[in-house]
């Protein structure tokens, strides 16, 4: 593939934020039961009892499936370059206030609900919005969607990561 075909064709970035949908306590408690099951049979090597860690191994996939079924994966994809800048500008940053770069009363959530891929109407995001999110959801949403609109270089990555040796 060229680089025009990549460049031309990449796609915008996403991100996933999951979104707890249902109370995980009781299936926190079981999925660290099963894993820790499993990890003291996988110490016990070829001493193991095979159907035992068979057996194991299933209860932990059934704990990860029943986890995974108490959220609700929220896509975020960011937003063109230029739409992203324009969206900062119509939410300037307040006077006398500590909003540096935007409004970070309005800014936020604007950007959420620019991003948010779902099939739920503007008004349902909304509902959601007032009715069912905690602040502290609210946030974590917020702070993915500019994340993934800021596109800033992978932190994790090594120093020097892209240099090719001759």
């Amino acid at each position: 593939m060229s680089l025009r075909e990549r460049l031309l064709g990449r796609p915008r970035p996403f991100d996933t934020y999951p979104l707890r949908i249902d109370d995980d306590t009781e299936v926190r408690k079981e999925l660290e039961r099963a894993r820790i099951l499993l990890r003291i049979l996988q110490a016990q090597g070829e001493t193991a009892d095979e159907s035992a860690v068979r057996a194991a191994t299933a209860d932990l996939a059934a704990a990860e499936a029943q986890m995974a079924a108490c959220y609700e994966q929220v896509v975020l994809r960011a937003m063109p370059p230029d739409d992203f800048e324009a969206l900062i500008s119509a939410h300037k940053p307040r006077e006398g206030s500590e909003d540096r770069v935007w409004n970070l009363e309005t800014f936020p959530k604007a950007c959420l609900m620019e991003c948010v891929e779902s099939d739920l109407t503007a008004a349902e995001w909304e509902q959601v919005w007032t009715e069912v999110l905690s602040h502290g959801e609210r946030g974590e949403l917020c702070n993915a969607a500019i994340k993934v609109n800021v596109r800033s270089p992978d932190s994790t990555l090594p120093k020097g990561w892209t240099q090719t040796q001759a």
